[in-house]
């Protein structure tokens, strides 16, 4: 899985909202501005925050935890089309194929062993049989891997890395809740320092 930060929004135009809530002067992000910002995050007053939007470039998560993260609604999502990218399957060359280059490796041998059947089934379909694309893509396992650009407000993406940095969730949205984090730039981690923290 690979994360990669495309655009954010300057951490200036919160504090101009906020600001503007208050009908107070910004001192140019400097230690006004940022206390302000802990304590309107503190005091779960984020709606302002909601002017900070991201936009990550994720390749390489599977179409489960691709699921999993289209839950989370207050955000978009522009998805490799898998009907349209079926044909690097069907024009496959056998001698220099990798599973792991298709498939999510889950490390349980035996799930692993039944996605890589289920991906030689799909294979099939395209080359032997010339089943059409929108058809065939029916007989992808789930750890079939994806791309898609995400984007997100700051609100909403500290609702998603609560959620999944937790434990309980998906190990593979685990992941990308950490590469989430280690992609974004060092001031923007004020926004989340209260999660990173709980989560050591």
């Amino acid at each position: 899985m690979k994360v990669k930060l495309l655009n954010a929004t300057p951490l200036k135009i919160a504090i101009k909202a906020i600001r503007r809530c208050y009908d107070s002067c910004s001192d140019n992000l400097g230690e006004k501005d940022l206390k302000l910002l802990k304590s309107i995050i503190k005091n779960g007053h984020t709606s302002t925050i909601e002017h900070i939007v991201f936009t990550f470039d994720i390749k390489g998560i599977s179409r489960a935890a691709l699921q999993e993260l289209a839950r989370h609604r207050i955000a978009s999502l522009s998805v490799e089309s898998t009907r349209y990218t079926l044909k690097k399957l069907k024009n496959i060359d056998i001698r220099e194929f990798k599973y792991e280059d298709y498939l999510v490796q889950t490390n349980n041998p035996v799930v692993d062993r039944y996605s890589r059947a289920s991906l030689d089934h799909t294979i099939s379909c395209l080359k032997e049989h010339s089943i059409k694309n929108d058809l065939a893509k029916y007989s992808l396992p789930e750890s079939y891997k994806t791309s898609l650009i995400w984007t997100i407000n700051a609100r909403s993406l500290r609702n998603f890395l609560e959620l999944r940095s937790s434990s309980k969730a998906l190990w593979e949205l685990r992941g990308l809740s950490i590469k989430i984090i280690d992609s974004l730039p060092k001031e923007y981690l004020i926004l989340f320092e209260d999660i990173i923290k709980g989560d050591e």
